[in-house]
This record gives C-alpha cells, sequence and structure tokens, in this order.
C-alpha cells in the first residue's frame, strides 16, 4: 500500500499494472516495449533508497499563441527550420503550433524575448559548458528560456526556483544545497550541472529527446501512461493529444526558442546588454562569513551587481566554509585583486555588523533574581499576614504559597517560611 501510494504520486500507477504480470503479460510487454521499460527503470529509481523522495513538478508556463502574425511565409519558415533540424540531433521539424510559437517569440514577445537573449550572454557559456560536460545537444541551452526566461531568482506557483525550475525535492535530490541562507537552485553552475544529469537521465530512459523533454516538463510516468493511451506509439507527435495539456506545447515552444536564438536578428530582435557578459567576471572562495553589502563597499562593486552575481545567497550573505565545502563568490574580474586586498577587512566589518549585542546587566539580574537567589527563612510573628510579608520581601502572596505549599492564606505565629528575595 506505501510503494502504491508512492507511485500514485509520482505518476506511476499505471506501471504497477505493467510489473504485475497479469494473463496477457507478454503482449503488455510486447505492444507497450518502451513504455514497460521506462516504467521499470523509473520505478526503480524512484524507489531506491537515495532517490525514494523525488517527486516530478515540473511545469512550463501556458501562453495564447493566437493573434499573432509572422512576416515571413510557411515556406521560409520551414527552410530555416530545416536548416535547423539538419544540424542538430533533436526533431526540429515544422508543425503549425511550431508556426505559432515562432510567432508569439519574435513577434508577440519582441521586447521579451530581446532581456531573454541579452541575459543568454551570460548564462548561455554556463549552460554550454555543462551540455558539453555530458555529451548533451547544446540546444538544451534554450530550455531554461522557457523554464525561467533566464531568470535564476524566478519561482514558479507551485513553488520551483532556478534557471531550470527545481522543486525542493528534486533540488535535495540532484545534491543541491537548500536551506535558509544557501538556495543552489539560483545557483546557474550548480543547478546547471543537476539539470544536466536529470535530462540525460530522462534521455537514457526514453532514448529519444521529444520524449526526454516532454517527461522534464510532466514527468516520465505521465509520459508512459501517454505511450500507453495512444496504443504504443513511441513519437511525440503522435503521443501528444495524450500528453497534459501544457505538455502539448512544450516541444514547440523548446523549437521556436531555437529559432530565436538562430534567427531572431532577422525579425529586428536586438538583445539587451547584461549588466556583466560571462567572461567578465571571476570566481572566488571565501574564508569567512561576508555580508554582499559590505563586500560590495569593500571591494567597490555595485550592490546590485554583485547580488545579481551571487543569486543562490538568499539573505546575500555567503556563509564561511563549514564540513570542508567552501562557497564561491562571483565578482567582476577588475574586482578580483580588491578582493585579494581587502577580504580580510570586509570579514571583520561582516563579524561586527553581524554581532548580536548582550543582554544588559541589570536586566540579566532582574531575570535571574528569583531563580539565583538563596533561599531564606521568615519565622511568623503575631500580627503579621501572608501580604505583609509578600511586602516585606518584595515578592508575591503566590510566591511564598508555592515555595512553602500552602493551599490557603492562613499561617500561625512562629511558622518558619521559606522566602526567596
Amino acid at each position: 500500500m506505501i510503494f502504491r501510494t508512492l507511485l500514485l504520486t509520482l505518476g506511476l500507477v499505471v506501471s504497477i499494472g505493467s510489473l504485475a504480470l497479469p494473463p496477457s503479460a507478454g503482449d503488455t510487454t510486447a505492444r507497450f516495449g518502451l513504455a514497460t521499460k521506462v516504467d521499470t527503470m523509473y520505478a526503480k529509481w524512484a524507489l531506491s533508497s537515495s532517490q525514494r523522495n523525488w517527486v516530478s513538478q515540473f511545469k512550463g508556463p501556458v501562453d495564447s499563441l493566437a493573434g499573432a502574425s509572422l512576416s515571413v511565409s510557411d515556406e521560409v519558415l520551414k527552410q530555416r527550420l530545416s536548416v535547423l533540424d539538419k544540424r542538430s540531433p533533436m526533431d526540429l521539424r515544422y508543425t503549425p503550433d511550431v508556426r505559432n510559437a515562432v510567432a508569439m517569440y519574435v513577434v508577440r514577445k519582441k521586447e521579451h524575448m530581446a532581456r531573454v537573449m541579452g541575459r543568454g550572454r551570460y548564462y548561455f557559456p554556463i549552460f554550454e559548458a555543462g551540455l558539453d560536460r555530458y555529451n548533451l545537444p547544446l540546444e538544451l541551452r534554450a530550455l531554461p528560456m522557457i523554464e525561467s526566461a533566464l531568470n535564476p531568482l524566478a519561482t514558479s506557483p507551485a513553488g520551483a526556483k532556478g534557471l531550470w525550475q527545481f522543486m525542493y525535492a528534486t533540488g535535495k535530490l540532484q545534491g543541491l544545497e537548500i536551506g535558509s541562507y544557501v538556495d543552489e537552485r539560483s545557483d546557474p553552475v550548480k543547478s546547471t550541472d543537476a539539470a544536466c544529469r536529470y535530462l540525460k537521465r530522462l534521455y537514457d530512459m526514453f532514448g529519444n529527446w521529444e520524449l526526454a523533454l516532454a517527461a522534464y516538463n510532466a514527468g516520465p510516468g505521465n509520459v508512459s501512461k501517454a505511450i500507453r493511451a495512444s496504443g504504443g506509439k513511441t513519437n511525440y507527435w503522435e503521443i501528444r493529444p495524450y500528453l497534459p495539456r501544457e505538455t502539448r506545447m512544450y516541444v514547440p515552444n523548446f523549437i521556436a526558442a531555437n529559432y530565436a536564438l538562430a534567427y531572431g536578428g532577422l525579425h529586428g530582435i536586438k538583445p539587451d546588454l547584461p549588466p556583466a557578459t560571462f567572461f567578465d567576471v571571476d570566481t572566488v572562495n571565501v574564508t569567512a562569513t561576508l555580508d554582499l553589502n559590505v563586500a560590495a563597499a569593500e571591494f567597490s562593486v555595485d550592490t546590485t551587481l554583485l547580488k545579481v552575481l551571487n543569486p543562490m545567497y538568499k539573505l546575500h550573505v555567503v556563509p564561511a566554509p563549514r564540513d570542508g565545502k567552501m562557497y564561491p563568490l562571483v565578482l567582476p574580474r577588475a574586482a578580483v585583486a580588491s578582493f585579494q586586498e581587502c577580504a580580510d577587512s570586509a570579514y571583520l566589518a561582516t563579524s561586527k555588523a553581524r554581532t548580536r549585542p548582550e543582554i544588559p546587566e541589570q536586566t540579566a539580574t532582574a531575570a535571574n533574581s528569583s531563580s539565583s537567589s538563596s533561599p531564606k527563612r521568615h519565622t511568623v510573628r503575631s500580627g503579621e499576614t501572608l501580604s505583609a510579608i509578600a511586602r516585606k520581601y518584595g515578592v508575591r502572596v503566590s510566591d511564598i504559597q508555592r515555595w512553602n505549599g500552602l493551599r490557603g492564606t492562613t499561617i500561625q505565629i512562629g511558622q518558619r517560611l521559606i522566602v526567596k528575595k
């Protein structure tokens, strides 16, 4: 029952049916070979000790594609996409929905695309280095364009964060640190490495990049269910009607994003210049806690730029090394020399700024007086009452009752009472 609940969460209930060996299991395996293979691999991964908390939550944005007209004919568009398709291991074909997506990016969202392509001058070298490291198609650099618009602080309504839109559990599963000070889902380098590993795993499951992209958006379980619903087809365009609504435009949007990168200039898109490019910055490791506001002043760097370059630090504070892990600080190249000269003074200024004030001595004494003072004995005299004794020692009647186990206010002459002053 526990496994079934987990698989329901992961969208894998259908896969359990295929693994339950019904009477026609042989026929089912033959007919749904890829789906069964993927379900088996995915269930094995999801239920392993290291991966069992994983839940797919990738959701792409949904946008209306109507009302945009291109300034080029369909034949020209087909020819341009054909050139891209021949250069890529991915299927970058023309379809009416791809045409609509292209129109959305280069016509309706022209200004938005200019900003995104401008940010790409900083982020694309990071993406390309990661994709090359794992031998993945470089066209995948367009994926964060449709996931986050290349905003490392982007947060979806479901809680996915960062350039590649990782949910909390998924990010933790991929080894990203997510805490009060650091969220590596917003670290361009760390999140890119995690996304490349995940994409490679999806491709190994499906053996097809279009299905892998659909699984990135909807989860492998939903793609397997679409394969079954289509009668065992393994082509994205054939199973597309059976995919979740937001996933049906995911691959067309991806193809359109690649088109915009290649041909945006022919549609009058001029990328906005980012505050820095990848080749204008360098990375250093800090050896003590460092406040970015202090660092900006000490190293003569614009505060806003420093925070843009280091989006992974939620409170704008770089933590000190711990458990052998050092935290990076991204700086403009021109400021690296200042860091080397002024790092110690920046650490000291951060330490002073973050020192918590001590509790005033009189306040501490008053707060602890009742518990730190030694108890005294008071002998009740003729005519004394609990109220009078309490006023004499500056305590409450209820305190005297508690210290002496008294239920009422009646006391006797000569009775010895414990009083804490």
